[in-house]
């Protein structure tokens, strides 16, 4: 593997070597990012109102019912946003349309849903 090779953390946008294990920016796991069993998508920072981040957050689940990826993460940020998703994700694990759901890492503005299927 070249060393030189550049990445760019899906989360942050920063410009990393491949060989990068955490985000210096964002502390983000680089090695789950391109994994391919992980879906991620950000649901809060292009000035998404709280009932509009919940709306995506359905729309991505109900897609990973035909992309079967075995985690999703979702870029929540760390305010509003992410407290409202953190309780629909408990709704959801409680009526097991996930499996559990937890912080990404040390990054507190990102949450690992890990799906059932």
């Amino acid at each position: 593997m070249d060393k030189r090779k550049k990445i760019l953390c899906q989360f942050c946008g920063m410009s990393l070597f491949n060989t990068s294990k955490t985000c210096p920016k964002c502390d983000s796991d680089i090695e789950d990012q391109y994994h391919s069993t992980t879906l991620t998508v950000d649901v809060a920072h292009n000035k998404e109102t709280v009932k509009q981040a919940i709306e995506k957050l359905y729309q991505v689940i109900e897609t990973n019912q035909i992309m079967k990826h075995r985690q999703i993460r979702i870029i929540v940020g760390s305010k509003m946003i992410r407290e409202e998703v953190m309780n629909e994700l408990e709704a959801l694990k409680r009526g097991k349309a996930i499996f559990d759901f937890g912080l990404d890492g040390k990054n507190s503005g990102a949450l690992l849903i890990r799906m059932g299927n």
